[in-house]
């Protein structure tokens, strides 16, 4: 966190990760320090109920007048052509995916000490209507071996582990071997500007929605620190 005080510190909890706030540093250092709090990825929940637990035990944990919001995660294709690195239109994408074999590379962190079984590139290849979701683990190379089988929970995803030259040339040799018709990555960075693909990929981007009522207590809560010029 910020080596300077902030005037205004705004926390995103995971909704698929309740309790994490909790039992992680600086985690739980970050909601107590809060002056708004988001539940993010509501919408990935099988109910509200479950985000409205979480708020719960959040407000257990930060002072009593700090809001907490609930935040959609909407996640959406991108991609480009990989001759003239042009970006596709929305139709041209799809066709990528849709009813195709695709290798899902999500962020490392998350899947792996994050406990995550899944990242955002898996919520695009089901939002997308691939056929197959290919299982990296034949495939997998070098360093990689050894990481599936610490991380027993992964399933048909691929971590992005490019902690060293090692790793992110066992990541590359892996991508390369799978058989698929496309890959769908879902990382914070771009993985085509440190490794090299040769199959068409397909970017998962993403971003915060709020609903009306969530977007009127965002601004009441960031009033007071807006200051407006005349």
């Amino acid at each position: 966190f910020s080596f300077f005080r902030p005037d205004l510190t705004i926390c995103v909890a995971d909704a698929l990760r309740e309790g994490h706030e909790e039992h992680f540093y600086p985690g739980e250092v970050n909601i107590r320090m809060a002056d708004i709090v988001i539940i993010n990825k509501v919408n990935s929940l099988p109910s509200i109920a479950q985000a409205k637990n979480q708020e719960e035990r959040i407000h257990a944990l930060i002072k009593s007048d700090v809001p907490v919001l609930f935040g959609n995660s909407i996640v959406t294709p991108e991609a480009r052509d990989n001759t003239n690195m042009k970006l596709l239109n929305d139709t041209e994408v799809d066709k990528l995916v849709r009813g195709k074999r695709v290798l899902v590379i999500d962020d490392g962190p998350t899947l792996t000490h994050g406990g995550m079984p899944f990242g955002a590139g898996s919520v695009l290849a089901k939002q997308m209507g691939a056929d197959e979701i290919v299982d990296p683990h034949p495939f997998a190379k070098g360093s990689l071996v050894g990481v599936f089988t610490k991380f027993e929970h992964l399933d048909n995803v691929l971590p992005a582990m490019g902690y060293s030259e090692e790793q992110i040339r066992d990541l590359e040799d892996t991508v390369r071997s799978v058989d698929c018709d496309a890959v769908i990555t879902g990382t914070p960075i771009n993985l085509q500007n440190v490794i090299t693909m040769t199959k068409p990929c397909v970017r998962a981007r993403y971003c915060l929605q709020l609903d009306n009522k969530n977007m009127d207590l965002m601004k009441l809560a960031l009033g007071p620190f807006i200051i407006h010029s005349t």
